[in-house]
């Protein structure tokens, strides 16, 4: 897989040319640099000397020091290159006017890259068939179908009836003795991805062994196919971009042990995931659904073959950068040992870069795969005993009763027609052809089962690698190394000493030095008499293998161990669509975000274990060795966890079981009803919080009898009074006047206003309150310290919500988890800190209970504020720590459902011509806000329902443990003449039905107040980012955070009004 760019064609060519003239603006200062810029600095001084510069000031300092201090990202304000100008300027004719111009003009043209990287247009943003087009220059480079490349001169003469026999090379130095496992701990899984990676970017043909029939490029070509006839025979083309279920291309992983046919079509599931959830984001509003394009007229079809297209193309995009992902997250960083050290950090060859004269260092310019690299990766000493097995029985099969000795080419040949793996019809490819004992044929779908595939996965992570290391080769792979070595001799590549010098290595001196066991030192010498005689082929595969120690975790033969990163980077960074090319454009902004890794997630940073939990579900657990770290043993990571002493995986493997039953949705009234009276269900929610807030008072989460009476309880102490709601929906109405006029932006020669309701008023208001109110925690502003901003609260709040009350990915549970527990910690800290009535126990009674009664309104004084409040529930909750807990209930419970029930109110409002009709005079409108508040809640609730748990048997409508989700929304809409509506939310077990209302009536007065209120236009005006998905039955809507993230929380949505808001009286 070496990288063959045009700048890197031999040794000599490196990152930084030693002949390069450093430029005025250095990129680094390294020995070079510094004498270069020593000497323009000594020819300016004798400049000055001369009086060239003496109009120059100490005002061009600041500038100097900022192109030293930050070479690469220079800060323009300080207006370096004006002051350069101004000085070369007013230099005379001569040798250093013209050494100090030419430098800047070689600034200047080496800020652009020559020649420019990308093309606009469709041709250029998506991949080909065949791997053209990757270097737009030379769309030849890497294509499928051309030769291979030379990477390494051959300088020593190494010919064909001098070297000694091929099958007596394997018996000697190869074939295995003995079984060894990796001394790092390395799985078959490992190996299993490895081969797949291998079998993307070589594919020799049998016709003519210099063509390489595959691109040079990580492409997936295993799940798309290398030529077009084979991509046809994937695709479905209905529109949607999908391929056939559990499909793949690559007929010669059917020769493979099973594990590496699964992990593709974990990728092939992938592809499919990827282009529904582009049809359902619509990004850029293009796609339809493809049952409105069933016309017969050509038009039609031309634009359902487009639409497919584009999806297809998208979602492969997406779907390649996935692989590349784990390439470095996962496989490359088990390579390097990080994974045994509990790092997340990996190499990163994708970023742009410059050379010190300021041009970049190139990337996206192309790869062609080489003949020595071929050699590279044959990794068969690595098979674990299970695998070479496997091997064994396929062998048994293929060729009856010849031994591993006696097979010959001619065998070989003939094998294809005994297997039948090269149906036609690829959708109907088995796995484990070959094996009866393994055999996995297609379920009526097509798809595979999903506990079969899980299986194969498991075992191949339980089962240990071989060690590289000479006699480490099963023999039934005899006949392969056979091959390989004569090929190797037939496109006269290099010795092994020739491939060290051009990676830069030290060339071995002797035999003893290439591998110091007698056992194969002594043999190799008899074999080839000399050092250097010594073929690539067989060096690398025998060479001494690295010991484990930090940075090497592969262990295989020192030149492999060096040549493997330099392979990798070359062909990855020469990748166009994984360097210049990977934008949020061409991937949209959810696809990028989705294909790329997530450093502080599980796993280290992995993305194999999100692969598995996404398209396997049920069939690994969230925190499971098995999901996250596959490449290595559960054996070993317990090791290795343990002297981390890292506790949050589990060790055992995850039970073979059928796949997990989705969860039961109920949705008739009736049965509603019968669940939540039900004593044999139970609310999820207590067991999540729990493990995230140790101990009691959380009592949101408790629906019992018990806690339903403390859910009323602390209603009744945040409200207060009779008169407690109506005060609480004031400071509601005030602080969405004050929000909204502060936050407003005037439109230039009109009159009109606007303001982002949903990002500047209703995210902010519910938190100021709970904040204030409630928890005394002074918030910080442009004008006051706080503990945090409203908008880093509400984002603290929901991380706590979300992790509680909704649906995680289980790829996101333990990153999610931390940083639920680290939020509810910080706050408890916080909350506890600003218990000021605790100073006054001492007081009276009767004086709290005057003080518990007073006030009007919204407080001016912070501290008279929060006290009300927090004296009422002091005297419900007498424990510190449990008071604690009921206040942070209070912050989670009351904020950010309520946002969401304020923005869908504000949102059916602006197209409500009953709520326009209502009028700021009107002696009834509190009421009628208050009514359409309670219609809103029914018809476009903050979340389509709940979930409960069956914890015994006795109710028909679910098993024993099963979930339920309770369609509430579902439920309200069809409720019988004599019933009432449904209600089992955290809004109303936290604030109450009569206060929830009394807020978004008194916030929607507030914003109708306004005159000539309305949508702003466009996008703007409209929920942005807002869609729905199928798989997540609570959630009414998802949102795209920076376009990329999705979170359940509304995130935009702009208003328009006429004349700026004036203060109001309550």
């Amino acid at each position: 897989m070496s990288s063959m760019m045009p700048a890197a064609m031999s040794r000599k060519s490196t990152a930084v040319s030693t002949t390069s003239t450093v430029a005025p603006v250095p990129a680094g200062m390294n020995a070079e640099s510094d004498e270069s810029l020593l000497k323009s600095m000594r020819d300016m001084a004798e400049g000055v000397k001369k009086g060239l510069s003496s109009k120059l000031d100490m005002s061009s300092v600041p500038a100097v020091l900022d192109m030293l201090r930050n070479a690469d990202s220079l800060d323009d304000r300080k207006l370096l290159m004006e002051y350069m100008l101004s000085l070369i300027s007013r230099i005379p004719e001569g040798p250093l006017a013209g050494r100090l111009n030419g430098k800047f003009i070689k600034m200047l043209y080496n800020d652009l890259d020559h020649p420019p990287p990308s093309l606009v247009g469709k041709e250029y943003a998506w991949r080909t068939t065949d791997g053209s087009k990757n270097n737009i220059m030379m769309p030849e480079m890497g294509k499928a179908g051309t030769p291979y490349a030379r990477s390494v001169q051959q300088a020593h003469p190494l010919p064909a009836n001098e070297l000694p026999d091929a099958g007596l090379l394997f018996d000697t130095l190869l074939r295995r003795d003995k079984f060894v496992e990796h001394p790092a701990g390395c799985s078959s899984f490992m190996f299993s991805f490895a081969a797949l990676v291998i079998h993307s970017v070589f594919r020799t043909s049998h016709r003519d062994t210099s063509i390489n029939e595959t691109s040079s490029y990580i492409d997936l070509s295993p799940v798309y196919g290398h030529t077009q006839e084979i991509v046809d025979k994937v695709r479905i083309r209905d529109g949607r971009g999908c391929i056939h279920p559990d499909t793949f291309a690559e007929d010669r992983l059917l020769l493979l042990p099973p594990a590496v046919c699964v992990i593709i079509i974990l990728f092939s599931r992938n592809h499919n995931y990827i282009a529904k959830k582009l049809l359902e984001i619509n990004e850029r509003g293009t796609f339809v659904d493809p049952t409105t394009l069933s016309g017969s007229d050509a038009a039609t079809k031309r634009k359902l073959m487009d639409q497919d297209e584009e999806l297809f193309q998208v979602a492969r995009l997406i779907n390649c950068n996935w692989f590349a992902t784990m390439v470095f997250s996962d496989y490359l960083s088990a390579i390097l040992g990080m994974v045994r050290q509990g790092s997340s950090w990996i190499l990163n060859p994708f970023e742009e870069m410059r050379n010190d004269d300021g041009s970049f260092f190139e990337r996206g310019k192309g790869n062609i795969c080489s003949v020595e690299f071929n050699s590279l990766y044959r990794w068969h000493a690595t098979t674990s005993a299970a695998d070479e097995e496997w091997n064994n029985r396929l062998h048994k099969r293929i060729f009856p009763g010849i031994s591993y000795d006696d097979v010959t080419l001619k065998d070989f040949a003939g094998a294809k027609s005994k297997l039948h793996v090269y149906e036609n019809d690829l959708t109907e490819w088995s796995l484990g052809v070959g094996d009866e004992e393994t055999l996995l044929k297609r379920q009526e779908d097509g798809t595979f089962r999903d506990e079969d595939l899980a299986r194969i996965l498991k075992n191949a992570t339980e089962e240990p690698a071989g060690a590289f290391k000479a006699h480490g080769t099963p023999g039934s792979m005899r006949l392969h190394e056979i091959m390989g070595i004569e090929q190797n001799r037939r496109q006269g590549v290099c010795n092994l000493n020739d491939f060290r010098k051009y990676i830069g290595l030290k060339p071995f001196e002797s035999f003893k030095e290439w591998n110091s066991d007698p056992k194969v030192y002594e043999v190799a010498e008899k074999m080839y008499g000399h050092i250097n005689n010594l073929e690539l082929y067989v060096g690398l595969q025998a060479e001494e293998a690295k010991p484990v120690m930090p940075g090497a975790g592969l262990c295989p033969g020192y030149t492999i161990s060096r040549a493997i990163l330099s392979d990798a980077v070359a062909l990855t960074r020469g990748d166009r669509f994984f360097t210049t090319d990977r934008t949020p454009y061409n991937l949209t902004a959810w696809g990028y975000t989705d294909s790329d890794r997530t450093p502080n997630g599980a796993g280290f940073g992995g993305a194999m274990g999100r692969l598995l939990l996404r398209h396997l579900p049920g069939q690994f657990t969230h925190d499971s060795v098995y999901t996250w770290f596959p490449m290595l043993t559960p054996k070993a990571m317990k090791k290795f966890l343990g002297e981390m002493n890292n506790k949050d995986y589990s060790f055992d493997r995850p039970a073979d079981v059928p796949r997990a039953p989705a969860t039961v949705t109920v949705k008739d009234y009736s049965q509603i009803q019968e669940v939540l009276k039900s004593e044999d269900v139970v609310s999820p929610y207590a067991v999540r919080a729990a493990r995230v807030i140790k101990g009691r008072g959380f009592y949101i989460v408790d629906d019992s009898e018990a806690g339903k009476t403390r859910q009323n309880e602390v209603s009744a102490a945040l409200t207060g009074a009779a008169e407690g709601p109506d005060r609480i929906g004031t400071y509601f109405f005030e602080t969405t006047r004050d929000l909204l006029k502060s936050n407003s932006v005037g439109l230039i020669c009109t009159q009109d206003y606007v303001v982002d309701v949903v990002r500047d008023v209703l995210k902010v208001a519910p938190v100021m309150w709970a904040c204030e109110e409630v928890a005394g925690i002074t918030l910080e502003t442009a004008h006051v310290s706080g503990f945090c901003t409203a908008k880093q609260m509400y984002q603290k709040l929901a991380n706590i919500y979300s992790f509680i009350f909704l649906e995680i990915q289980p790829a996101n549970m333990i990153m999610a988890e931390h940083q639920a527990r680290a939020d509810a910690e910080e706050l408890l800290e916080e909350i506890k800190s600003n218990m000021t009535f605790l100073s006054e126990r001492r007081k009276s009674i009767m004086g709290s209970l005057t003080r518990m009664f007073s006030g009007n309104g919204k407080s001016t004084n912070a501290a008279s504020a929060k006290s009300e409040i927090s004296r009422r529930l002091h005297l419900l909750v007498k424990n510190t720590d449990q008071l604690a807990h009921t206040i942070l209930a209070v912050l989670v419970g009351s904020t950010v459902e309520l946002s969401v029930a304020l923005t869908h109110a504000v949102n059916a409002a602006l197209d409500s011509e009953q709520v326009i009709g209502f009028k700021a005079t009107d002696a009834n409108l509190k009421a009628n806000l208050e009514r359409f508040s309670k219609e809103i809640m029914v018809t476009d609730p903050p979340f389509q329902g709940v979930y409960r748990a069956r914890k015994a048997e006795g109710n028909s409508i679910a098993q024993p443990e099963e979930r339920l989700f309770l369609d509430l929304h579902a439920a309200n809409s069809r409720v019988p003449s004599n019933g009432k509506h449904l209600h089992a939310s955290t809004l109303y077990a936290c604030l109450g039905e009569t206060v929830t209302h009394n807020v978004i009536g008194n916030v929607l007065r507030a914003i109708y107040s306004l005159d000539d209120v309305c949508r702003a236009t466009g996008r703007s005006g409209k929920l942005a980012s807002a869609f729905r998905v199928d798989n997540e039955p609570m959630l009414r809507k998802i949102y795209l955070q920076d376009g990329k993230t999705a979170v359940p929380w509304p995130l935009s949505m702009t208003i328009q009004y006429t004349k700026a808001a004036q203060p109001a009286q309550a």
